[in-house]
């Protein structure tokens, strides 16, 4: 399961949430408060893997969208609803 763990108010924490829905992506976000001693927000954990910083971020966002488009043209019988237009395929 993927985990954004944010803080509330962040554009590049919004971004990436952005991103998540635009490629149909099931996943959790945890709102850490201000001044939590988490450090290098937002960071994201897929699996046992931790991505943070944004060159790092950019690249994994990359390569997921790859992966997901390639998984997804493998399978010409599958289809989903774009939650936001009501669009479907």
């Amino acid at each position: 399961m993927i985990k954004l763990i944010r803080q509330p108010n962040d554009p590049k924490a919004d971004e990436i949430e952005s991103r998540f829905k635009d490629l149909v992506l099931s996943y959790k976000t945890e709102v850490l408060e201000n001044g939590s001693s988490e450090n290098h927000l937002p960071k994201i954990y897929d699996g046992d893997s931790v991505i943070s910083g944004d060159e790092e971020i950019e690249v994994w966002l990359r390569e997921l969208e790859a992966d997901l488009n390639w998984q997804r043209s493998l399978s010409g019988d599958g289809c989903y609803i774009d939650p936001k237009s009501g669009k479907v395929c």
